[in-house]
């Protein structure tokens, strides 16, 4: 059966990704354009966006949860997940990322 095509905004689409890979899945630049119907440069600028908020998010922290390319499987992963929930509950606390 073949996938049906959803058409995203570029924000449905950057936390759509963000989502998958906060939920331990890796994904490779195919499986996102094929995902999203989008080109290999559009996954750059998403992975770019992410990588950026999460920066900002995190600035001053000892340990950096960042989404990283490995080269082995050629799959995009986030590292320090766990990290990166203490930081939300830190944010949460104190009343918002703004």
């Amino acid at each position: 059966m073949p996938q049906k095509k959803v058409a995203y905004n570029d924000k449905e689409r950057i936390l759509r990704l963000y989502s998958i890979l906060i939920s331990k899945q890796a994904l490779s630049v195919d499986q996102i354009e094929d995902m999203f119907f989008v080109g290999r440069k559009t996954v750059q600028r998403d992975i770019k966006a992410i990588r950026d908020f999460l920066a900002d998010m995190q600035a001053g922290e000892r340990i950096q949860s960042e989404i990283v390319f490995n080269r082995t499987d050629k799959k995009y992963h986030l590292t320090e997940r766990e990290h990166l929930f203490e930081v939300f509950d830190r944010i949460n606390e104190e009343g918002g990322f703004f």
